[in-house]
């Protein structure tokens, strides 16, 4: 008799045991953030973002490319955008006329901006099969109202950020918001330097961070303002390559807000 007990108690525990795990919400650790880079490039250099494209592509890389003036490009750039595209590259919006923003609110109002440099934007690149869910500032100029505004028209925004501060305090990495700032990457710029871009992508690799950079023309060789060299480009990619980092598009950083 005292063993059918002693038999019911173990198998009472054993039971109560086995609710209780199940009744316990079992906690999943979400993985670390992998480290890697957006680089983007602002304007209407299409042949250029072409051709430089046929020149990392051994990297795998990939970029973010906002077009302005959408309605002034030729039939044969808006095939390469959608080339670009197709290959895994994002194309987004850069305003119709490549408008200073807060200027010209304070001018004219925010029904007029959108009327003049976002909705005809977004309806032209729409049209031809082009959907755009990310806004870059053009000058980087840009407010408080300025972003309530595009972030109901966009699902993420760049500014931009300027000087060579110590790696640990730049403002170029994404920082889980909609709002983003991307550091220059033009040769014109006072804080060009190559090894200091590669030691933003060491803190990155580091500490799993992604970095933000932007650029407009690329070129072979710097002659004028707002040109990037290719060999900066290949620097860049040929260390997130090596280092296994990865590169991201600016609209993913929107997609993993909620995953990191």
């Amino acid at each position: 008799m005292k063993t059918k007990k002693y038999l019911l108690l173990i198998l009472c525990t054993i039971l109560f045991s086995c609710s209780n795990d199940e009744d316990e919400p079992i906690s999943i650790p979400k993985p670390n953030l992998q480290s890697g880079v957006v680089i983007s490039f602002d304007d209407d250099y299409v042949d250029e973002w072409f051709e430089v494209n046929n020149i990392l592509q051994k990297y795998d890389w990939k970029a973010t490319f906002f077009v302005t003036r959408f309605n002034q490009l030729s039939d044969a750039k808006i095939q390469k955008l959608k080339v670009l595209k197709n290959e895994g590259h994002e194309i987004a919006g850069h305003g119709l006329n490549h408008i200073n923003a807060p200027t010209f609110i304070s001018s004219f109002g925010t029904s007029e901006y959108l009327n003049q440099e976002i909705f005809p934007m977004l309806n032209l690149m729409k049209n031809n099969d082009l959907y755009p869910t990310s806004f870059a500032y053009p000058y980087g100029a840009r407010n408080s109202t300025t972003d309530k505004l595009l972030l109901n028209e966009f699902q993420i925004i760049r500014g931009t950020t300027y000087g060579s501060s110590n790696p640990a305090s730049q403002n170029c990495y994404y920082n889980k918001s909609r709002f983003v700032f991307g550091l220059g990457i033009d040769k014109n710029y006072s804080h060009y330097s190559i090894p200091y871009f590669l030691s933003l992508l060491k803190y990155a690799k580091n500490n799993n961070k992604i970095v933000i950079f932007y650029a407009h023309k690329p070129v072979s060789s710097f002659k004028n303002d707002y040109e990037t060299e290719y060999q900066t480009l290949i620097e860049l990619c040929n260390y997130v390559k090596t280092n296994n980092m990865k590169f991201y598009k600016i609209s993913e950083l929107y997609d993993i807000q909620n995953s990191i």
